[in-house]
Parts: structure tokens; sequence; C-alpha cells
């Protein structure tokens, strides 16, 4: 889809401008953007304050909801002139399907989506399901606004988003810590600072892309740097011990899904 229909934004912090600017990217048609404030916006899209300065003669094919949950409850009310032709995708953290379709109504077409930090870069990874009501077009016009920033995985459960926002949505926080990790053991060992920052990061980063470009497992390519009785198998062998990273991370992992739900409750 290299046109995408217009849309109707509601936010554009960090996340609201990434999914922005790719749209705009893939030829995003008119549309409107809420925003409290001032933001750079091509023509000829338009920034409004409030959901009431939008004409209702309007009609976007889909919905975003990027703002805050408390804030995104007040403004659903004010959303129906638009929202019962539209498809509503929510990027709210911690509100699930349920919630929504009180919001909405049960009978509107609802995408709950989770897309990460680097969708910024448009290199994101969004996890996405929709309900009953969302059809074929909706679907694929939603698969199409997602990609814009990213890959997109479409769940078979809601009860599969717990997870997946615990690898994918919390999983860039775990890389960072990876490289923070990296950098303060090198100056713990002598390394000036700026020498530590730079090893770490170019090797957190070099790793990243050589994983995205290669067909290969990761456990392959894990295996291809740890070479057998070699420098790098002596410090895997450490932390693939099953009370070092196995434990460690499948801990974090459930405890992030854990308050996934939670807060989606």
């Amino acid at each position: 889809m290299s046109n995408i229909p217009p849309i109707l934004l509601i936010g554009c912090g960090h996340m609201g401008k990434a999914m922005l600017k790719g749209w705009i990217q893939k030829g995003l048609s008119p549309s409107f953007i809420v925003h409290r404030h001032e933001i750079e916006l091509p023509a000829p899209h338009k920034r409004v304050n409030s959901v009431h300065d939008i004409p209702q003669d309007f009609k976007p094919a889909a919905i975003i909801l990027a703002t805050k949950p408390h804030q995104a409850q007040e403004i659903i009310p004010d959303l129906a002139p638009w929202s019962k032709n539209a498809v509503n995708i929510s990027v709210l953290g911690g509100r699930n399907l349920t919630w929504l379709e009180q919001q909405f109504g049960s009978d509107t077409a609802i995408v709950r989506a989770m897309p990460n930090t680097p969708s910024e870069l448009g290199l994101g990874m969004t996890s996405a399901i929709g309900n009953p009501i969302v059809n074929s077009h909706q679907k694929e016009l939603t698969d199409a606004l997602l990609r814009a920033i990213g890959e997109v995985a479409w769940l078979q459960s809601e009860q599969d988003m717990d997870v997946a926002t615990a690898i994918a949505g919390s999983g860039p926080a775990y890389i960072f810590l990876l490289a923070e990790l990296l950098q303060k053991v090198g100056e713990e060992k002598g390394l000036s600072k700026e020498l530590a920052k730079l090893l770490a990061r170019q090797t957190v980063v070099g790793s990243a892309a050589l994983l995205s470009r290669s067909k290969e497992e990761s456990e392959d390519l894990r295996k291809a740097v740890a070479t057998p009785n070699g420098i790098t198998e002596r410090a895997v062998n450490v932390l693939i011990d099953r009370k070092a990273w196995p434990d460690a991370l499948s801990k974090a992992i459930q405890a992030a899904a854990d308050r996934s739900k939670e807060m989606a409750s």
C-alpha cells in the first residue's frame, strides 16, 4: 500500500511522532493530528488542539490513540462521529481490548497494538491483535500503518500480548542495560570511559545488524563466535549457566508480563 488513506492521530509524543514520520514517508493522505503543542508538520496535514477543531466531514480510515490512558478515556467519547466508520488502533500501554470496547462500544473495530522504541528509526517490532469487528480491509490497512515503522506480529490470542510486550515492548531496555553493563565492566577493568563506551555500543549495534541480516538462528551465530575452547566460549559458559542468564531473563520476562497483565486488568 503505497498511498495511505487519511488518518486521525490522537497524541504526537515520541511514539506518535515515530509513527507519523513513517506514514508521511509512505504517502499519507491529508490527515489531522490532535496535539496540544506545536509540531513540525508538512502540508497538507494539520495539527489541531482538540478533537472539537476537526471538521465533521473529515473521514479518517483509521484513528490512532497514542496518548496516555487517562487522556484517551476523556477523548474517546468525542471521537464518536468518526470511530464507528474507522479502525481504531490503540497503542495505549496497559489497556486491553475489553477496556477499549467499553470505551468505544463493542460494535466498533478496534486493534490493540504495542510498538517499541526502535520504531523511531523504522526498525520497530509491533505486536497486534484486533477484535472480531475488524474486517480484512481494516486489518490490511492497520498492517500497512504498523509496517511503516518496522515489523508486525499478529497475535492469535490477547493472552499472548503480555509476553509479547515483555519481550519486544520492554526488550530495548534489556539491550540498553547490556550495553550499560559492558561499558561499566570495561571501566572497572581499567579502560577509559570513552573507550569502554565505544566498545560496548558498537558491539551491540554491529551484532544487532548482523543478526538482522543473517538467516541463521541466533544460537548458530552465537556458536560461530564462541569457538570450542576459545576465549568467548569461556565467557559464554558463565552466562549460559542455568542459574545465570537463563533464569534471570526468564524471571525478568515473567515480571514484566505479570505487570502488563496487572495494568490491563
